[in-house]
Protein backbone atom coordinates (compact mmCIF):
# COMPACT_ATOMS: atom_id res chain seq x y z
CA UNK A 1 0.00 0.00 0.00
CA UNK A 2 1.11 3.92 -0.94
CA UNK A 3 1.90 5.69 2.16
CA UNK A 4 4.59 8.37 3.32
CA UNK A 5 8.10 7.59 3.85
CA UNK A 6 7.59 8.76 7.90
CA UNK A 7 4.48 6.51 8.35
CA UNK A 8 6.36 2.98 9.18
CA UNK A 9 8.02 5.42 12.03
CA UNK A 10 4.82 5.94 13.91
CA UNK A 11 4.95 3.85 17.73
CA UNK A 12 2.32 5.03 20.12
CA UNK A 13 3.33 6.11 23.07
CA UNK A 14 0.59 4.97 25.32
CA UNK A 15 0.70 6.33 28.81
CA UNK A 16 3.38 8.56 28.14
CA UNK A 17 1.27 10.82 25.54
CA UNK A 18 0.28 14.05 27.21
CA UNK A 19 -2.61 14.69 24.83
CA UNK A 20 -3.30 11.05 25.06
CA UNK A 21 -6.25 10.02 22.45
CA UNK A 22 -8.02 8.25 25.29
CA UNK A 23 -8.83 11.47 26.71
CA UNK A 24 -9.79 13.46 23.96
CA UNK A 25 -13.37 13.53 24.73
CA UNK A 26 -14.45 11.65 21.22
CA UNK A 27 -17.02 9.50 20.61
CA UNK A 28 -15.84 5.94 19.79
CA UNK A 29 -17.91 3.98 17.92
CA UNK A 30 -17.87 0.18 18.09
CA UNK A 31 -17.67 -1.71 14.94
CA UNK A 32 -19.89 -4.97 14.61
CA UNK A 33 -16.89 -7.54 14.67
CA UNK A 34 -15.72 -5.75 17.73
CA UNK A 35 -18.96 -5.68 19.16
CA UNK A 36 -19.48 -9.66 18.52
CA UNK A 37 -15.95 -10.11 20.42
CA UNK A 38 -16.66 -8.35 23.64
CA UNK A 39 -20.28 -10.50 23.76
CA UNK A 40 -17.78 -13.60 24.23
CA UNK A 41 -15.44 -11.82 26.61
CA UNK A 42 -15.43 -13.69 30.33
CA UNK A 43 -15.14 -12.76 33.80
CA UNK A 44 -15.16 -9.47 35.76
CA UNK A 45 -13.22 -7.57 32.81
CA UNK A 46 -15.82 -8.95 30.29
CA UNK A 47 -18.41 -7.65 32.40
CA UNK A 48 -16.66 -4.29 32.78
CA UNK A 49 -16.18 -3.79 29.08
CA UNK A 50 -20.20 -4.64 28.13
CA UNK A 51 -20.72 -2.48 30.99
CA UNK A 52 -18.45 0.81 28.97
CA UNK A 53 -20.93 0.58 26.01
CA UNK A 54 -23.69 2.86 25.56
CA UNK A 55 -26.83 1.21 23.47
CA UNK A 56 -25.37 3.71 20.10
CA UNK A 57 -22.23 1.30 20.78
CA UNK A 58 -20.08 3.66 21.40
CA UNK A 59 -17.97 3.59 24.80
CA UNK A 60 -19.64 5.53 27.89
CA UNK A 61 -17.39 8.55 28.36
CA UNK A 62 -16.58 9.39 31.95
CA UNK A 63 -15.44 13.01 32.53
CA UNK A 64 -14.33 13.18 28.83
CA UNK A 65 -12.72 10.16 28.54
CA UNK A 66 -12.81 6.34 27.89
CA UNK A 67 -13.86 4.23 30.28
CA UNK A 68 -11.60 1.35 30.01
CA UNK A 69 -8.62 3.82 30.23
CA UNK A 70 -6.61 2.30 33.62
CA UNK A 71 -5.53 4.99 35.95
CA UNK A 72 -1.49 5.22 34.55
CA UNK A 73 -2.92 5.70 31.10
CA UNK A 74 -2.57 2.30 29.43
CA UNK A 75 -5.55 0.87 28.03
CA UNK A 76 -7.23 -2.13 29.62
CA UNK A 77 -8.07 -3.39 26.39
CA UNK A 78 -4.44 -4.19 25.70
CA UNK A 79 -3.44 -5.13 29.01
CA UNK A 80 -6.15 -7.90 29.31
CA UNK A 81 -5.08 -9.01 25.77
CA UNK A 82 -8.44 -8.05 23.91
CA UNK A 83 -8.61 -7.21 20.50
CA UNK A 84 -9.21 -3.30 19.86
CA UNK A 85 -12.21 -1.75 18.08
CA UNK A 86 -11.08 -0.97 14.44
CA UNK A 87 -11.16 2.96 15.65
CA UNK A 88 -8.82 2.29 18.61
CA UNK A 89 -6.46 -0.23 16.21
CA UNK A 90 -6.31 2.22 13.56
CA UNK A 91 -5.78 5.97 15.02
CA UNK A 92 -4.29 7.28 14.12
CA UNK A 93 -3.53 5.94 11.00
CA UNK A 94 -6.36 6.53 8.31
CA UNK A 95 -6.96 4.64 4.54
CA UNK A 96 -8.57 6.21 1.74
CA UNK A 97 -9.88 4.05 -1.00
CA UNK A 98 -10.47 5.03 -4.94
CA UNK A 99 -11.87 1.93 -6.28
CA UNK A 100 -8.93 -0.67 -5.57
CA UNK A 101 -6.51 2.02 -4.95
CA UNK A 102 -5.50 2.61 -1.37
CA UNK A 103 -3.15 5.25 0.16
CA UNK A 104 -2.32 5.61 4.27
CA UNK A 105 -1.13 8.01 6.88
CA UNK A 106 -1.09 9.27 10.12
CA UNK A 107 -2.96 12.01 11.36
CA UNK A 108 -1.63 15.21 12.87
CA UNK A 109 -4.25 15.58 15.25
CA UNK A 110 -1.94 12.81 17.03
CA UNK A 111 0.75 14.11 19.35
CA UNK A 112 3.19 11.22 18.31
CA UNK A 113 2.21 11.83 14.69
CA UNK A 114 2.62 15.52 14.58
CA UNK A 115 6.15 15.06 15.80
CA UNK A 116 7.44 13.18 13.22
CA UNK A 117 5.56 15.08 10.47
CA UNK A 118 6.25 18.46 11.31
CA UNK A 119 10.07 17.71 12.73
CA UNK A 120 11.21 15.54 9.42
CA UNK A 121 13.66 17.49 7.91
CA UNK A 122 13.90 15.45 4.51
CA UNK A 123 11.80 15.92 1.87
CA UNK A 124 8.82 13.71 2.16
CA UNK A 125 8.72 10.87 -0.86
CA UNK A 126 5.70 8.20 -0.96
CA UNK A 127 6.93 4.05 -0.51
CA UNK A 128 5.51 1.01 -0.82
CA UNK A 129 3.02 -1.10 -4.00
CA UNK A 130 -0.29 -0.05 -4.63
CA UNK A 131 -2.46 -3.07 -4.24
CA UNK A 132 -5.21 -2.42 -6.37
CA UNK A 133 -5.90 0.56 -9.13
CA UNK A 134 -8.21 2.95 -9.90
CA UNK A 135 -8.31 4.11 -13.98
CA UNK A 136 -10.44 6.95 -14.06
CA UNK A 137 -9.30 9.04 -15.86
CA UNK A 138 -9.71 11.82 -13.32
CA UNK A 139 -8.02 9.71 -10.93
CA UNK A 140 -5.11 9.61 -13.46
CA UNK A 141 -4.82 13.22 -14.27
CA UNK A 142 -4.68 14.23 -10.09
CA UNK A 143 -2.65 11.53 -8.89
CA UNK A 144 -0.15 13.08 -11.76
CA UNK A 145 -1.42 16.44 -10.84
CA UNK A 146 -0.29 15.64 -7.10
CA UNK A 147 3.38 14.79 -8.38
CA UNK A 148 3.21 18.30 -9.73
CA UNK A 149 2.28 19.43 -6.59
CA UNK A 150 4.71 18.07 -4.21
CA UNK A 151 7.69 19.58 -6.21
CA UNK A 152 6.63 22.87 -6.29
CA UNK A 153 5.84 22.39 -2.24
CA UNK A 154 9.30 20.85 -1.87
CA UNK A 155 11.35 23.42 -4.14
CA UNK A 156 13.48 24.75 -1.19
CA UNK A 157 15.06 27.52 -3.01
CA UNK A 158 11.87 29.01 -3.14
CA UNK A 159 9.81 31.34 -0.36
CA UNK A 160 7.21 28.94 1.33
CA UNK A 161 4.44 31.37 1.20
CA UNK A 162 5.39 31.79 -3.01
CA UNK A 163 5.49 27.99 -3.00
CA UNK A 164 2.11 27.70 -1.38
CA UNK A 165 0.93 30.30 -3.85
CA UNK A 166 2.45 28.70 -7.21
CA UNK A 167 0.34 25.31 -5.81
CA UNK A 168 -2.85 27.29 -5.23
CA UNK A 169 -2.54 27.89 -8.86
CA UNK A 170 -1.39 25.80 -10.49
CA UNK A 171 -4.53 23.88 -9.28
CA UNK A 172 -6.31 26.98 -10.31
CA UNK A 173 -5.29 25.82 -14.06
CA UNK A 174 -5.43 22.19 -13.38
CA UNK A 175 -9.59 23.05 -12.46
CA UNK A 176 -10.03 24.63 -15.68
CA UNK A 177 -9.18 21.64 -17.66
CA UNK A 178 -11.24 19.49 -15.37
CA UNK A 179 -14.49 21.93 -15.71
CA UNK A 180 -13.87 20.85 -19.41
CA UNK A 181 -13.90 17.54 -19.35
CA UNK A 182 -10.17 17.58 -20.14
CA UNK A 183 -8.09 15.06 -18.60
CA UNK A 184 -5.03 14.81 -20.67
CA UNK A 185 -1.82 15.49 -19.15
CA UNK A 186 -0.61 19.13 -19.53
CA UNK A 187 2.76 21.18 -18.75
CA UNK A 188 1.90 24.08 -17.01
CA UNK A 189 4.32 27.11 -15.21
CA UNK A 190 2.37 28.56 -12.39
CA UNK A 191 2.69 32.32 -11.67
CA UNK A 192 2.26 34.09 -8.48
CA UNK A 193 -0.44 36.32 -8.60
CA UNK A 194 0.08 37.51 -4.91
CA UNK A 195 -0.96 41.31 -4.55
CA UNK A 196 -0.37 42.94 -0.96
CA UNK A 197 -1.15 40.79 2.39
CA UNK A 198 -4.58 39.74 3.53
CA UNK A 199 -4.83 39.09 7.02
CA UNK A 200 -7.14 35.94 7.97
CA UNK A 201 -9.91 38.33 9.98
CA UNK A 202 -12.11 37.69 6.74
CA UNK A 203 -12.55 33.69 7.31
CA UNK A 204 -11.89 33.82 11.33
CA UNK A 205 -15.64 34.52 11.75
CA UNK A 206 -16.82 31.09 9.93
CA UNK A 207 -14.10 29.19 11.74
CA UNK A 208 -15.43 29.85 15.18
CA UNK A 209 -18.78 29.13 14.15
CA UNK A 210 -17.62 25.50 13.64
CA UNK A 211 -18.44 22.68 15.79
CA UNK A 212 -15.84 22.18 19.14
CA UNK A 213 -14.66 19.39 20.18
CA UNK A 214 -13.27 21.38 23.64
CA UNK A 215 -15.30 24.66 23.73
CA UNK A 216 -12.54 26.85 25.56
CA UNK A 217 -10.67 26.85 21.97
CA UNK A 218 -13.14 29.22 21.34
CA UNK A 219 -10.49 31.72 22.87
CA UNK A 220 -7.92 30.55 20.66
CA UNK A 221 -9.57 31.76 17.71
CA UNK A 222 -10.88 35.39 19.45
CA UNK A 223 -7.26 35.48 20.17
CA UNK A 224 -6.17 34.90 17.00
CA UNK A 225 -8.39 37.18 15.62
CA UNK A 226 -7.22 40.13 17.41
CA UNK A 227 -3.55 39.49 17.00
CA UNK A 228 -4.71 39.00 13.33
CA UNK A 229 -5.57 42.38 12.88
CA UNK A 230 -2.21 43.74 13.62
CA UNK A 231 -0.22 41.29 11.63
CA UNK A 232 1.50 42.68 8.20
CA UNK A 233 2.18 38.95 7.30
CA UNK A 234 2.99 35.73 9.30
CA UNK A 235 6.10 33.93 10.06
CA UNK A 236 6.62 30.29 9.24
CA UNK A 237 9.74 27.65 9.40
CA UNK A 238 9.85 27.12 5.82
CA UNK A 239 10.53 23.50 6.13
CA UNK A 240 7.73 22.66 8.53
CA UNK A 241 5.37 24.48 6.60
CA UNK A 242 6.24 22.39 3.94
CA UNK A 243 5.42 19.70 5.69
CA UNK A 244 2.05 20.65 6.47
CA UNK A 245 1.80 21.86 3.24
CA UNK A 246 2.43 18.08 1.89
CA UNK A 247 0.54 16.72 4.45
CA UNK A 248 -2.77 18.14 4.05
CA UNK A 249 -2.27 17.59 -0.23
CA UNK A 250 -1.54 13.99 0.27
CA UNK A 251 -4.42 13.17 2.59
CA UNK A 252 -7.06 15.71 0.20
CA UNK A 253 -6.31 16.16 -3.01
CA UNK A 254 -6.97 12.86 -4.19
CA UNK A 255 -10.20 13.04 -3.22
CA UNK A 256 -11.57 15.24 -5.93
CA UNK A 257 -11.76 12.31 -7.92
CA UNK A 258 -15.27 12.03 -5.77
CA UNK A 259 -16.59 15.30 -7.17
CA UNK A 260 -14.29 16.75 -9.64
CA UNK A 261 -13.42 19.73 -7.36
CA UNK A 262 -9.80 19.76 -7.31
CA UNK A 263 -9.05 23.54 -6.50
CA UNK A 264 -11.10 23.40 -2.95
CA UNK A 265 -9.24 20.84 -1.82
CA UNK A 266 -6.11 23.26 -2.18
CA UNK A 267 -8.19 26.06 -1.13
CA UNK A 268 -8.52 23.79 1.90
CA UNK A 269 -4.81 22.38 2.27
CA UNK A 270 -3.05 26.31 2.04
CA UNK A 271 -5.90 27.53 4.54
CA UNK A 272 -4.79 25.14 6.90
CA UNK A 273 -1.59 26.00 6.52
CA UNK A 274 -2.02 29.42 7.23
CA UNK A 275 -4.56 28.23 10.28
CA UNK A 276 -1.88 26.57 11.56
CA UNK A 277 0.42 29.70 11.01
CA UNK A 278 -1.24 32.00 12.63
CA UNK A 279 -1.64 30.38 15.69
CA UNK A 280 1.74 29.25 16.04
CA UNK A 281 2.03 33.03 15.46
CA UNK A 282 -0.45 33.59 18.29
CA UNK A 283 1.05 30.55 20.72
CA UNK A 284 4.11 28.79 19.42
CA UNK A 285 4.52 25.34 19.32
CA UNK A 286 3.29 24.32 15.56
CA UNK A 287 3.66 20.37 16.74
CA UNK A 288 0.54 21.66 19.26
CA UNK A 289 -0.72 24.89 17.13
CA UNK A 290 -1.30 21.28 13.85
CA UNK A 291 -2.59 19.19 16.60
CA UNK A 292 -5.74 21.23 17.67
CA UNK A 293 -6.58 22.47 14.43
CA UNK A 294 -6.29 18.92 13.20
CA UNK A 295 -8.80 17.97 16.38
CA UNK A 296 -11.51 20.43 15.58
CA UNK A 297 -11.66 20.20 11.83
CA UNK A 298 -10.02 17.29 10.41
CA UNK A 299 -12.48 14.81 12.19
CA UNK A 300 -15.41 16.62 11.58
CA UNK A 301 -16.75 16.28 8.54
CA UNK A 302 -19.40 18.78 9.40
CA UNK A 303 -16.77 21.47 9.62
CA UNK A 304 -15.19 20.11 6.27
CA UNK A 305 -18.19 20.25 4.92
CA UNK A 306 -19.23 24.12 5.70
CA UNK A 307 -15.83 25.24 4.77
CA UNK A 308 -16.07 23.67 1.20
CA UNK A 309 -19.42 25.64 1.36
CA UNK A 310 -17.29 28.75 2.04
CA UNK A 311 -15.38 28.19 -0.95
CA UNK A 312 -18.33 28.04 -3.21
CA UNK A 313 -20.40 31.30 -1.58
CA UNK A 314 -18.76 33.35 0.56
CA UNK A 315 -16.53 36.13 -1.16
CA UNK A 316 -14.06 35.98 1.69
CA UNK A 317 -12.78 32.65 0.75
CA UNK A 318 -12.40 33.64 -2.92
CA UNK A 319 -8.83 32.24 -4.70
CA UNK A 320 -7.52 36.10 -4.89
CA UNK A 321 -8.40 36.99 -1.03
CA UNK A 322 -6.48 33.12 -0.49
CA UNK A 323 -3.45 33.99 -2.48
CA UNK A 324 -3.40 37.39 -0.07
CA UNK A 325 -3.86 35.71 3.04
CA UNK A 326 -0.74 33.07 1.94
CA UNK A 327 1.96 35.96 3.12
Amino acid sequence: MICPDYYSRFRCTADKCVHNCCRGGWEIGIDDEAMKRFSKLTGEFGEKVRASVGADNTFIRRSGQCPLLSPDGKCEMVLNGAELCVICDEYPRFTEYFDGYAERGISLSCEAAADIILNNKEKVTLTGEPEGSCTEPVFLLLKKARDDIFAILQERGTDIFKRLRLALDYGRYLQSRINKNDYGLFEYAPKDTFTSHRTLCGVTPIFKELSMLDSSRSGMLARLESDERGRSGHSLDPIAGEQLAVYFVYRYFLKAAFDFDALAKLKFSFLSVMMIAALENSFGDICECARVYSIEIEHCEENIDMIYDEFLFNDEFSYDNIIDMIS
